[in-house]
């Protein structure tokens, strides 16, 4: 690791050093690429230190972070739109035309869910999708709990930005509508117009919205079932640390990222559809074996999604791919 930016500098709020930071750390990594290097790019390099790397030829391998943004906006529009609010989503018909610029100029990209790859069937990159995964660091795994028999109800949780790209509207359309005693733990601010709609809601004591937060696991701890209704996602972290919890996992299919395509891992639901929304929490709220078995399912399915299983099997990727 190489520091682009003089140590006497970061005490210093980044933004107000990103700019000349970001040009520096340009500058430096494409100084140091020789002849037989893969270049690993995510989304905030410049279109310029693509260009110049292609015409070096020096491989370059992308990180899909998030679905291809011409696939996301026409998503997240209708959404939008569907909600009755200006889309907020900042992706624009420009920051579309770079990122396709620099699809042209890359040899690969991870796809770390199936949507991402889905999104990427038609881009310039479709020859070199390489399908991978995000993870998480299994020695923050806490003791095996036991689910919770309360009369009272049980804890509902969702970590992120709890937004219309998130399922938010969704979810709260369900919430509103659940029977019981049961409480939601929102960890994540809230988008404006979520806030808006649903201010009765949010501020009932059937919500408790506590914000951002640094330490997620804390509040996963306190939860007994964690719901992630997202509409466009890469492979979202905060599912796999919930699955080291043993939390069983309601989501939707952009939700669940990479672990939902092994079947019986999770509840999967359409966040759309209301009605089976409702139904799909209420099962797991009357369950206690439905939420053991699920939340067993997933605590032992991410013991195989740990960084270094992660890292090793992109290595093998590239090996396998690079080497012909």
């Amino acid at each position: 690791m190489r520091l682009a930016v003089p140590p006497v500098f970061s005490a210093l709020p980044y933004p107000w050093i990103a700019a000349t930071a970001s040009r520096r750390i340009e500058r430096q990594f494409l100084e140091s690429v020789d002849d037989g290097d893969i270049a690993y790019l995510w989304p905030s390099v410049s279109l310029q230190t693509h260009i110049a790397l292609h015409k070096r030829g020096v491989p370059i391998v992308l990180e899909g972070i998030n679905t291809r943004m011409a696939a996301a906006k026409r998503v997240l529009d209708a959404a939008y739109d569907a909600f009755g609010a200006a889309p907020a989503h900042g992706i624009t018909d420009a920051r579309i035309r770079e990122e396709e610029e620099k699809y042209q100029c890359a040899s690969a990209i991870f796809a770390p869910s199936k949507g991402v790859e889905e999104a990427l069937a038609n881009s310039p990159l479709s020859h070199g999708i390489l399908p991978s995964s995000y993870g998480t660091d299994l020695a923050l795994a806490p003791p095996v709990r036991r689910p919770r028999r309360d009369q009272d109800g049980i804890v509902f949780v969702f970590c992120g930005f709890a937004c219309i790209r998130k399922g938010m509207h969704h979810f709260l359309d369900a919430w509103s509508r659940l029977g019981g005693r049961h409480r939601l733990l929102l960890v994540g601010k809230i988008e404006p117009a979520i806030r808006d709609r649903y201010r009765d809601l949010l501020d009932s004591d059937r919500v408790e919205a506590v914000g951002f937060v640094n330490d997620v696991h804390a509040q996963l701890a306190r939860a007994d079932v964690f719901v992630i209704p997202s509409i466009e996602e890469g492979d979202p972290l905060v599912t796999y640390e919930a699955a080291l919890h043993g939390l069983p996992i309601l989501a939707s299919r952009a939700g669940g990222g990479r672990m939902i395509d092994t079947p019986g891992v999770m509840e999967s639901i359409d966040p759309a559809d209301t009605d089976a929304f409702v139904d799909a929490l209420a099962s797991l709220a009357a369950s206690v074996e439905r939420r053991q078995h699920l939340g067993t399912a997933a605590r032992n399915l991410v013991q195989g999604f740990g960084w270094s299983d992660v890292a090793a099997r992109r290595a093998q990727t590239l090996q396998s791919v690079f080497a012909r």
